[in-house]
């Protein structure tokens, strides 16, 4: 009797660790859908979501119905109680609560109350959570190609435009209040001579890729889609049922997604979609207020040039030469990178300032 063999999982979480940061990937049938990162210099210093902690209560707000709570790490984090609290949950009392959103935007983790800690000190942490939480399965090392791949998909998460399918793009920027995602036309062709089809097609086929980028990004909080026009009858309500459709499907398989709520497309054609936040977007940790890389971002892509160099460099002196910013951070060295590749791979190498106009860590063997 002949056994089928196994069919391979749908979806595969896939991880990359390099000098500095884990990368993690969520593949649906050999296509990236979400992407993680972990850098080493915040892993015990940030809550992250779904850990479960026991904190002590340092304040009590009845105007915001909630309490402040100190969770031994990062900022005070905030869990509310509604209208009305719990007789123990009081200041000074030991509490077991949920991260339900890390920090951002210079706001606290926000918790969900659990209950009265658990006998022991307060504050500690009772239940760790993983980068990759919320994902179906267990996660593997990526291989050479899913490397390369993965590194592509962070570096187009982190760009304002994005092709769609067929022709035409996306343009999305984030400012304090709400992420806006521009659907364009660009060098899509069209097809025929009725403008308003061709408005339809272009913006049905952007429709999947604005929820991937979505999902790609961590994008959370008020996302509002400008779609493009004209537009006939019945369009608005085609893209609404299409963008609840997509969203819809990302809880196949296992994933727990964040709470996404799609609001009808209104007759100026825009769509407001509110989105659970959770965790921090990948903007928010690789690039600063001005949308560009932080200094850390380039150390780190510095490092792994680096690191790559050395692995080459046949006993020949390596040289790092970076921007003052980044080679301030490497200088510092707060994530222990210097002893990690003194472990791993050896090898002589020096740091120097880069060139006046230079934006990149760049790697020169001599």
């Amino acid at each position: 009797m002949v056994m089928n063999a196994p069919k391979p999982p749908t979806r595969e979480i896939v991880i990359h660790e390099r000098i500095g940061e884990l990368r993690a990937a969520l593949f649906d049938r050999d296509r990236i859908v979400e992407l993680r990162l972990e850098r080493w210099s915040t892993h015990e210093s940030r809550v992250r979501w779904g850990q479960i902690y026991a904190g002590r209560v340092t304040a009590i707000d009845g105007r915001i119905g909630g309490a402040f709570v100190d969770l031994g790490v990062g900022e005070p984090a905030f869990a509310p109680f509604g209208r009305e609290r719990e007789a123990e949950l009081r200041v000074g009392a030991g509490v077991a609560v949920r991260v339900v959103r890390e920090a951002e935007g210079g706001k606290g983790p926000a918790l969900a109350y659990e209950g009265l800690a658990p006998q022991g000190p307060c504050p500690r942490l009772l239940e760790d959570a993983t980068p990759w939480q919320g994902w179906p399965g267990e996660p593997r090392e990526a291989d050479e190609d899913e490397i390369d791949r993965i590194d592509a998909a962070f570096e187009a998460a982190l760009q304002t435009e994005v092709p769609i399918a067929g022709g035409g793009r996306l343009t999305i920027e984030r400012t304090r209040a709400l992420t806006a995602v521009d659907v364009d036309s660009a060098n899509r062709e069209t097809g025929g001579t009725d403008p308003a089809r061709f408005a339809r097609g272009l913006n049905l086929a952007a429709v999947p890729e604005i929820v991937r980028q979505i999902r790609l990004r961590g994008l959370g909080g008020l996302i509002c889609v400008d779609f493009t026009g004209p537009r006939r009858k019945g369009d608005a309500e085609a893209l609404t049922k299409a963008l609840i459709s997509a969203f819809d499907a990302e809880k196949n398989g296992g994933v727990a997604a964040p709470k996404t709520e799609v609001l009808p497309v209104s007759r100026f054609g825009i769509a407001e979609i509110a989105r659970q936040k959770r965790r921090q977007a990948l903007a928010d940790i690789c690039l600063d207020v001005r949308g560009q890389p932080t200094a850390e971002t380039l150390a780190i892509e510095g490092i792994n040039r680096l690191a790559a160099a050395l692995k080459g460099a046949k006993g020949r002196t390596v040289t790092l030469y970076a921007p003052a910013a980044p080679l301030a951070f490497l200088e510092a060295d707060p994530i222990g990178w210097r002893q990690d590749i003194a472990d791993t791979i050896g090898g002589q190498f020096q740091l120097r300032l880069g060139r006046p106009s230079q934006t990149q860590c760049e790697v020169v063997i001599a």
